[in-house]
């Protein structure tokens, strides 16, 4: 149908573009570059809209339960943290930290909830009068965290390394559904330890951007030299972008839901399925509810001519039976009379020497 979107499409496009991310020669800072990541994002929320308008996933399934093709669309809320922490010209760098945390927080218990991962247990404790008076223990537990490090440093590099392998079976035209499967449960899987250690990481850059607000609000001389540096950076390429904070995405299906989710999350954006419609419709990505009807009626006149001209088809040939058609007669035999003369397999000369 024409102008109607579909996910596969709309997800695929935004994965191929995030991953040209990474390869792309122009700074991240460029108008160009910011652009198509706030297009990647948009992508990537319309895509959101549309799984949980769809009824996707549900807390009650296990991953094995999940179609292969449904798997890649529990990497959503991790794209969407990682292309939100590639925004640069977005003047308040806290409301992109605490965007990202929630996307990742929400990967990482969507995964938990499919026995895909376990929330690590092994955070640092932040009691600091909590210290280990015995030295022989604390450099023993220090060596254990060490091995505990390296092993999982091992067990990424070996996955990454499958990853790829198994992208190279991808990209044939006819990919296995084991090979397909293996490959998203192992992104995933992979994805799942980038959250965990990217969590550490924001959180660390919490304590930097608050102990930097108390600075500013208890001294209002106080100069923050790095935002300057990134803002003097910014103007080179392209003046500062001033736009509302960012939020994250919430979809509910109803407005019951909608009124639950609204008064515990007063601060984020739900929509309910038909608000999400009529907005796509404003727009003129999604077709309305008469250019639906108008061409599910042509569709049933075009199956209704089908039928009618395949039972002519058929009349005809009964017809020509009936009179002994020599030229239908002609064509009836020889068809009879074929003979297939290559052996079964001959035309697969694949890894043949």
């Amino acid at each position: 149908m024409e102008g109607e979107i579909k996910l596969f499409e709309l997800f695929d496009n935004a994965y191929k573009l995030f991953e040209e991310f990474d390869r792309r020669d122009d700074p991240s800072n460029s108008p160009e570059f910011q652009e198509d990541v706030r297009r990647c994002i948009k992508m990537l929320e319309d895509a959101t809209r549309l799984v949980s308008f769809t009824g996707m996933f549900s807390q009650n399934e296990s991953y094995e339960e999940i179609p292969t093709d449904n798997l890649k669309y529990l990497l959503l809320p991790f794209l969407l943290a990682q292309a939100t922490l590639k925004l640069t010209n977005v003047q308040d760098r806290k409301n992109v930290v605490d965007v990202a945390k929630i996307y990742y927080d929400d990967y990482l218990n969507r995964c938990e909830e499919y026995g895909l991962c376990e929330r690590s247990t092994t955070a640092v404790s932040k009691n600091k009068d909590i210290i280990l008076r015995d030295e022989i223990q604390r450099i023993t537990q220090m060596a254990q965290q060490r091995n505990q490090k390296l092993q999982k440093y091992q067990q990424k590099k070996e996955l990454k390394d499958q990853i790829k392998q198994l992208k190279v079976a991808m990209e044939r035209d006819h990919t296995d559904e084991d090979v397909k499967r293996n490959f998203y449960l192992k992104l995933i899987k992979s994805c799942v330890w980038e959250t965990q250690d990217e969590l550490s990481t924001l959180e660390q850059e919490c304590e930097i951007l608050e102990h930097i607000a108390k600075l500013k609000q208890n001294d209002p001389e106080y100069v923050d030299h790095t935002s300057d540096d990134k803002a003097s950076s910014s103007k080179k390429h392209h003046h500062h972008h001033k736009s509302a904070p960012l939020k994250p995405i919430i979809i509910t299906k109803d407005a019951i839901q909608k009124a639950i989710y609204g008064a515990g999350y007063p601060s984020l954006p739900t929509y309910t399925v038909q608000e999400f419609y009529d907005q796509r419709v404003e727009e003129g990505i999604f077709p309305s509810a008469e250019q639906v009807a108008k061409n599910q009626s042509l569709q049933g006149r075009c199956e209704v001519d089908q039928e009618a001209e395949q039972a002519k088809e058929e009349e005809e040939k009964e017809q020509k039976v009936e009179n002994d058609d020599p030229e239908y007669l002609n064509q009836a035999r020889n068809l009879d009379e074929y003979k297939d003369d290559h052996r079964r397999g001959y035309g697969n000369r694949y890894n043949r020497s």
